[in-house]
């Protein structure tokens, strides 16, 4: 027999939850050692999430995308209804606690050690056995029930099994991966370098950059050009889309698009004035924000031994002309 298993409020909840809150990450951090975590997340919880539960042959077997999990009926010693005292104390040692339901490994004052099988608390059954205790939400509650007792023979009552010392191991180990997640996700949405270092030689100009470094020949570079941007005057070099990059409030680097629909390589932290690398052909431009604009024009000034004009830009009138 099969009976089918659904989610209760606070699973759709937290599931619906967590789901935007890591989609909303991946969309404003656009990195790969975010991303792939949070799908990662999202689909092995949803992979071994119980779908249904099928009763036979002694035995009930636990339906999810993962791959099914079989719990023997032999040696059957209590089936009931889960009362509020066995979920009283609960621990997870290492289980899911609402995302796409309750499953795993738990630890109540009552039962003990249990594995889960919950979508569902309000429906929860438990079935003891010799060797483990185990919860379940079916839909249908007393059709479960009775097909358990119909399948054999059940013992009677035992005392639940005393809590294993690793309990308390598995629950820090828990604690320390959701704490290493939430540390990861801070951490970029909080990375702040400030401006990034170079170093520059009369051939060549290097950003040390920790994501997308880059180095710049002189020979390519339209030196003459080379100028200070000020995105509050020239909005047209401000970025408005990142194509292969990291960025939060505080920083920015990588492939991005400008307002002018230009494809720039950005190393901006924050600022507002940035120095223009022009390409002589070919490449995109570089938008650099050293930590003094003016000072930097002037090392390369001397040394490229090229004159740079450091002058505005030209007014929209003169453009017009």
């Amino acid at each position: 027999m099969t009976f089918s298993a659904s989610y209760d409020r606070t699973t759709k909840i937290i599931s619906v939850s967590l789901c935007l809150l890591l989609l909303a990450i991946i969309a404003a951090t656009h990195m790969l050692v975010v991303a792939v975590p949070s799908v990662v997340i999202i689909l092995v919880s949803y992979a071994y999430s119980p779908r249904s539960y099928v009763i036979g042959g002694r035995s009930i077997e636990v339906r999810r995308l993962a791959g099914p999990s079989r719990i023997s009926l032999d040696d059957v010693r209590e089936v009931r209804r889960v009362t509020p005292d066995d979920f009283r104390g609960s621990i997870r040692i290492w289980a899911s606690g609402g995302v796409f339901g309750y499953y795993g490994l738990f630890s109540t004052t009552k039962l003990g050690k249990s594995t889960w099988y919950v979508t569902n608390r309000r429906n929860s059954v438990v079935v003891i056995t010799g060797s483990k205790t185990a919860l379940f939400s079916p839909d249908d509650m007393d059709g479960f029930l009775n097909a358990i007792r119909a399948s054999g023979p059940i013992a009677g009552d035992h005392r639940p099994p005393t809590p294993h010392p690793s309990r308390a191991f598995g629950a820090i180990i828990g604690a320390a991966i959701g704490l290493a997640a939430i540390g990861v996700v801070a951490a970029s949405l909080l990375y702040s370098p400030g401006p990034d270092s170079y170093t520059l030689t009369p051939g060549a100009l290097a950003i040390h950059d920790r994501f997308y470094p880059v180095t710049l020949l002189a020979d390519n570079v339209d030196v003459s050009q080379i100028r200070i941007v000020d995105l509050t005057q020239e909005p047209e070099w401000r970025p408005v889309a990142r194509t292969n990059g990291f960025a939060n409030s505080h920083y920015q680097s990588g492939w991005f698009r400008v307002a002018g629909q230009k494809q720039v390589r950005l190393y901006r932290a924050g600022g507002q004035r940035l120095v223009l690398l022009p390409p002589k052909a070919g490449s995109p431009a570089v938008l650099y924000q050293p930590e003094d604009p003016d000072a930097f024009l002037a090392k390369i000034q001397g040394a490229w031994n090229t004159v740079i004009e450091i002058s505005p830009p030209p007014s929209h009138a003169k453009a017009r002309k």
